[in-house]
């Protein structure tokens, strides 16, 4: 058998398969990103790496903040007991 054809179909072995990949790539990105920080080869200002830093951030709690938003529970719905 393949690969393809053991990899686990559910959406929990979905989800497994496609984060270990995403991860990988994100931070196989953000490794390449910091590459750039060799003064010998690049030229930068202080200004140029706060916005990196800045918009990788923000990013990274937009995300924390849509995983937190499908943990908690949903309070907006009232039921008497």
């Amino acid at each position: 058998m393949t690969e393809q054809q053991k990899r686990d179909r559910s959406p929990a072995g979905r989800f497994k398969y496609l984060a270990e990949k995403r991860v990988g790539k994100a931070i196989k990105a953000i490794t390449s990103i910091s590459n750039l920080s060799e003064k010998k080869n690049y030229e930068y200002t202080e200004d140029q790496v706060t916005q990196i830093i800045d918009v990788l951030t923000n990013e990274l709690e937009l995300m924390r903040k849509k995983f937190e938003s499908f943990q908690t529970t949903n309070t907006k719905n009232f039921k008497l007991k």
